[in-house]
């Protein structure tokens, strides 16, 4: 191109930040504006391209569906102009197209680095994520409503009426979907989209023309990938687990749609989504991916301390037809705190009332459960080893939580350090399984699966419930 526009001095370069893409040259304008939409087309984040011959000059606005907007004989764009267009006919469910291979990805990835980039609100990583999710939702709520009445504008597009107006309306939906849903929104403190005016309407302008309800589930969850990686808290023991460790460990426990599955430390979800793949890939016939989502809503739930990520598992399961009302922000170790300060775990978090139990707890020598609250919760594996209570490893207290939500015969598929199970140091953990758990595989994870994060050899070990 022959000229590129940045935000500013200290963003020339970066992809993000590119706002207009300019071309001067003759012979005509139908030929400047034929080259200004291939680079348009080629470029994500830039929104207008300009040409002039010195005479004649051309604006290309490039539009949320595809398309573009041509304005003749306005001159050169000036510092404060809306450079994004709504569409030239309100955008309806019949308008959106299913992103291709590999799309849906790149779009959260860019989302993710403007958000990161460019907003002055919302600077924290956790709020950024919890933004974006917010907006997501809305989204897949939009694109629901849409479907029934495919001929109705979708509430989920750009406003001709320009940035502020869009976010404001953005603003107002949100707050009417908190309402209408509030079992996404449970345990979330966040009342407003924070996220400022441009920031809104470049996550709307990039996901408004997109169809994420006929997105296949495995799509859906390669995509959400980006999220997870980017919420990662090493220092709380928090790894990103493989989507190949996930996936052949879910195989391994080999998932029917009688099994009632829980993972009481689920991050984002991907064990819980890969059952779901799981159940759906058993179904035949045009209602298998139905019955699959009716499964989801019954028989799968997770927990997790970090409602960042319950509100990414949430929006996860409602994109695949949801389950997400079982998704629970919460301690599933201290129970004793659940009747105070978690009080919707008492009832879905029963003793012995789940066939498969299937986590990555966290864990490293400095992640443990007090002897307090061992005691507390009456966790037997914490005085095995000196005949009273002792602080001990979380993952290792995890095996006791499981063994509690299973019933008879229940299966558990759990990752932990190899080295529970072969260093003096743990010689009494054998003694306790003993009585409660026969092991049935233990499937080596290598070293580099969770290279980066730690330096822990890890095992997915399957045990079933005596």
């Amino acid at each position: 191109m022959d000229l590129a526009i940045f935000e500013d001095s200290s963003t020339v370069g970066s992809w993000e930040h590119v706002l207009i893409i300019c071309e001067f040259k003759a012979p005509n304008v139908d030929a400047g504006v034929s080259q200004l939409e291939t680079y348009l087309a080629r470029e994500p984040r830039a929104r207008m391209g300009f040409w002039t011959n010195g005479a004649d000059d051309v604006r290309v606005y490039k539009l949320p569906d595809g398309g573009f907007l041509h304005q003749r004989g306005r001159g050169i764009p000036q510092p404060g102009e809306d450079l994004t267009k709504a569409s030239k006919e309100p955008l309806t469910f019949a308008d959106l197209k299913v992103p291709k291979n590999g799309e849906l990805r790149s779009v959260f990835k860019r989302l993710l680095d403007v958000v990161v980039a460019r907003d002055s609100k919302a600077t924290r990583s956790d709020m950024q994520l919890d933004q974006l999710c917010n907006l997501l939702l809305m989204k897949l709520e939009s694109d629901t409503n849409g479907e029934y009445d495919q001929s109705k504008k979708l509430a989920f597009q750009l406003s001709d009426a320009g940035e502020a107006y869009t976010a404001r309306k953005m603003r107002e939906d949100f707050k009417a979907l908190k309402t209408l849903r509030p079992e996404i929104f449970a345990e979330d403190d966040n009342t407003d989209l924070i996220l400022d005016d441009d920031t809104i309407s470049e996550v709307v302008f990039e996901l408004s023309a997109l169809n994420l309800l006929e997105v296949r589930p495995e799509a859906i969850s390669s995509a959400f990938q980006v999220f997870r990686r980017a919420n990662l808290k090493a220092g709380e023991g928090q790894y990103f687990t493989p989507a190949r460790v996930i996936e052949a460990g879910i195989e391994a426990l080999d998932i029917h749609p009688t099994d009632k599955i829980i993972d009481p430390a689920c991050g984002t979800g991907g064990f819980l989504v890969e059952a779901f793949l799981a159940i759906a890939s058993k179904g035949t016939g045009p209602r298998a991916e139905a019955q699959a989502r009716t499964w989801a809503h019954r028989q799968v739930f997770g927990v997790d301390k970090d409602s960042i990520n319950v509100k990414l598992a949430r929006a996860l399961m409602v994109s695949l037809g949801d389950g997400s009302v079982n998704i629970h922000a919460g301690d599933s170790i201290r129970e004793h705190r659940w009747k105070t300060d978690y009080p919707y775990l008492e009832t879905p978090l029963s003793d012995g009332s789940f066939t498969v139990v299937v986590t990555n707890p966290p864990f490293g020598k400095n992640l443990k459960v007090s002897a307090a609250d061992s005691r507390s919760n009456q966790y037997t594996i914490a005085k095995e080893a000196k005949g009273r209570y002792v602080d001990l490893e979380i993952g290792l207290i995890f095996l006791e939580r499981s063994y509690r939500l299973l019933a008879k015969g229940g299966r558990l598929g759990i990752i932990l350090p190899e080295t529970y199970f072969f260093s003096s140091t743990y010689k009494w953990l054998p003694g306790w399984l003993e009585s409660r758990f026969t092991l049935r595989g233990v499937f080596n994870i290598p070293m580099e699966a969770f290279q980066g994060f730690c330096r822990a050899k890890t095992n997915f070990y399957v045990f079933e419930k005596k």
